[in-house]
């Protein structure tokens, strides 16, 4: 059961590929979600939905393999970076300069972790790793947001 949940949390091992997983992981996400909104639905709720399922699974499964591992927070772990960069770039409009913002936005707030961001790290097990990447995603998504409605 064990390596299903590292599947999951790696999202297909990408948080396995050596260098900087965090970073691979919102970059997989970028394609991931361009192909849902314009293949699946552009509808922001349903799109929620399947993000909010998603970081749920991924709390218990983080949870999970962090345990398992014995680490409180492993790199390979990216599952959180792929819903926080999902938050970002949810209902933006479609303008490859708006996803590079969001991109770039997501990991300077993942990496910087202001405010209560790095307070919510803290949080045990599958909550600390998820809640950062959830609120640095919220973050990136209100930046990106009240620039779509000045631009």
């Amino acid at each position: 059961m064990i390596p299903l949940f590292r599947v999951f949390t790696s999202v297909g091992y990408v948080g396995r590929i050596p260098g900087a997983p965090g970073t691979y992981g919102s970059l997989v996400t970028l394609p991931l979600a361009y192909l849902w909104s314009t293949s699946v639905t552009d509808n922001p709720l349903i799109t929620l939905g399947l993000i909010i399922i998603i970081a749920g699974l991924g709390i218990v499964a983080s949870n999970i393999v962090a345990e398992s591992m014995g680490i409180e927070d492993p790199g390979e772990i990216v599952i959180d970076e792929l819903v926080g960069q999902w938050i970002a770039v949810l209902a933006i409009p479609n303008h490859w300069g708006f996803w590079l913002a969001a991109f770039i936005l997501f990991r300077i707030f993942d990496i910087w972790k202001p405010w209560i961001i790095d307070k919510v790290q803290n949080y045990p097990g599958g909550w600390g790793i998820m809640l950062d990447d959830v609120l640095a995603g919220i973050l990136a998504f209100l930046l990106i947001q009240g620039a779509a409605l000045f631009l």
